[in-house]
């Protein structure tokens, strides 16, 4: 009597790589928000270093610019703390209307500064911008510790703006390549810093695939 052929076997089906999990996900949704306020500071510490003599009208044009996309980058990486985060890491109503206020009042003092030109415009102007925004990254750090991976970053940048807006003055009367010399330090230093917060949350944030 004929044997019957047994079924053959079948290859086994590869797992799936996991998912990210749910606070992953929040944190790399943070990424691209931060990365973008580091290329906005970069790109200005960039144009102030090799600008050399720069106009009064084009160093407010470029300080307008800095601070709105500043905004721009704050108001981003806000959605996406309020639409990303859950179980009580989202920030708190107080602490949004407080970053949009501060960001969204140095963006206007920047386009602002178009409008008069002059060294001490340019001084004066560019501190109280630096100190909203600086008044605004510390208020936020503070009341993102132990729920928000940028709590740190945002304490440093805020050090940063607010000691930027307290020698901005000083500078005022040495002219428009002075006051972007000390504003596109500040940009450096937090752009940076910032660059590395929004690789590592990617990074640290990333499915890792199934080891065999």
């Amino acid at each position: 009597m004929p044997e019957t052929p047994s079924t053959p076997p079948q290859p086994a089906t590869p797992s799936p790589a996991p998912a990210a999990s749910a606070p992953d996900a929040r944190r790399r949704a943070l990424a691209a928000p931060v990365l973008l306020r580091a290329a906005v500071a970069l790109v200005f510490g960039a144009i102030t270093v090799f600008w050399g003599a720069p106009s009064p009208i084009g160093a407010a044009s470029c300080l307008a610019a800095f601070f709105v996309g500043l905004a721009v980058a704050r108001a981003w990486l806000l959605r996406r703390e309020g639409g990303a985060s859950a179980g009580g890491s989202a920030p708190t109503g107080l602490s949004r209307a407080v970053a949009s206020a501060g960001y969204g009042l140095a963006a206007a003092v920047g386009l602002g500064l178009v409008a008069a030109p002059t060294g001490t415009v340019l001084g004066i102007g560019g501190a109280v911008a630096f100190a909203l925004t600086g008044a605004a990254d510390l208020a936020t750090g503070f009341r993102g510790r132990g729920w928000s991976p940028l709590a740190r970053d945002e304490l440093i940048a805020g050090v940063v703006h607010l000691g930027t807006a307290v020698l901005l003055p000083f500078f005022a009367g040495l002219g428009p390549h002075a006051v972007l010399g000390v504003a596109g330090g500040a940009a450096i230093i937090t752009g940076v810093l910032l660059a590395i917060a929004g690789l590592s949350l990617r990074h640290d944030s990333a499915p890792t695939a199934p080891v065999a």
